[in-house]
């Protein structure tokens, strides 16, 4: 078998239509002869026709076409058994919901080699008319998975984020780190492996030339949408505050979070409605329902109650976007 530079990981639940446009991107990539690279499917437990998609891109690639099987539940299950099937030293993970410019891959690639780093990031657009995109605020276009943060150049910090729609990952990182945190169900494995990278000092970085474009169908631009995708963020923000300032350090960032609320949060969307701020009032309620998805989580601590803590891990669960909206999908 020809020797694998690059094994691209493909996470997918029931997304058969979306996932057959994303595998077709990413076998026109280009690669200048200067890599070899293998396409690495994850079915994350499908009950659709993606077994089929699989298989008929495989029969049709110039490249190999692998798909696995995972049916433990979670996209960093999913990406862990994607990271055992690869045979590349490097990992670069894309989502099914995404689109690859034909020059992705190399410009990942160059950016390792320029930059001598074993991390890579690019950007994320949204593929969306310039008309809906100028309608959304800033924070809606990241909870639809929007990643432009500069356009030269940069090191990852906190500043500069990265997110596994676009990140090429060198093995030894895993080896030496761990893969991800299969516990985190409802969101931010990604931010939590970029989190551990960053612990143990080693350098990542961000290419705006490596562009990926992120699928929008209409059900996502709503507030139903905006306010699911809100509450499944504050729930991994009070699991990150808890995992990182322990039972003694979290009522100080608790009291400080419950101000931002009161400070900052409430005041935006007061002020929005002031205004008749389109932009300012989508800010407001976001930050609001990211506070009542973080307030709920630490309420659930508080005082369990099996009934609250699970209808709310019903509510943030990612998969429950499917039948969360699965009537607007169906029209989407």
């Amino acid at each position: 078998m020809t020797p694998v530079d690059i094994s691209v990981v493909i996470c997918t639940y029931n997304r058969a239509t979306l996932l057959r446009t994303a595998l077709q991107s990413i076998l026109n990539l280009r690669t200048d002869d200067t890599f070899h690279y293998e396409i690495v499917v994850v079915d994350n437990g499908c009950t659709d026709e993606t077994e089929s998609v699989i298989s008929t891109a495989a029969e049709d690639a110039s490249v190999l076409v692998c798909g696995v099987r995972e049916d433990r539940r979670g996209v960093a299950a999913a990406r862990n058994r994607g990271i055992m099937a690869a045979r590349g030293s490097w990992i670069a993970f894309f989502d099914d919901d995404q689109v690859a410019d034909p020059d992705w891959l190399i410009q990942l690639f160059a950016a390792a080699s320029q930059f001598e780093t074993r991390c890579v990031a690019g950007a994320v657009r949204l593929l969306l008319p310039d008309d809906a995109l100028n309608r959304l605020a800033p924070i809606c276009r990241r909870l639809l998975g929007e990643l432009v943060p500069v356009d030269q150049p940069q090191r990852l910090g906190k500043s500069i984020g990265a997110g596994t729609g676009n990140l090429l990952v060198h093995k030894s990182i895993f080896e030496q780190i761990g893969t991800f945190d299969e516990s985190l169900l409802q969101a931010g494995e990604d931010t939590d492996i970029l989190n551990r990278m960053r612990g143990s000092g080693i350098e990542g970085w961000f290419t705006p030339l490596a562009t990926v474009g992120h699928v929008v169908p209409p059900h996502r631009l709503t507030n139903e949408y905006f306010r699911w995708a809100s509450l499944r963020s504050g729930t991994y923000i009070a699991r990150h505050d808890w995992n990182r300032w322990g039972a003694f350090g979290f009522p100080i960032i608790f009291a400080g979070r419950l101000a931002q609320i009161f400070l900052h949060f409430i005041p935006r969307w007061i002020w929005g409605h002031i205004r008749h701020s389109k932009k300012d009032i989508q800010t407001g309620r976001c930050l609001l329902w990211r506070a009542e998805g973080y307030m709920r989580l630490v309420l659930s601590w508080v005082h369990p109650s099996q009934t609250a803590a699970s209808t709310l891990q019903a509510q943030t669960d990612f998969r429950t976007e499917r039948e969360r909206f699965a009537q607007t999908m169906d029209s989407d």
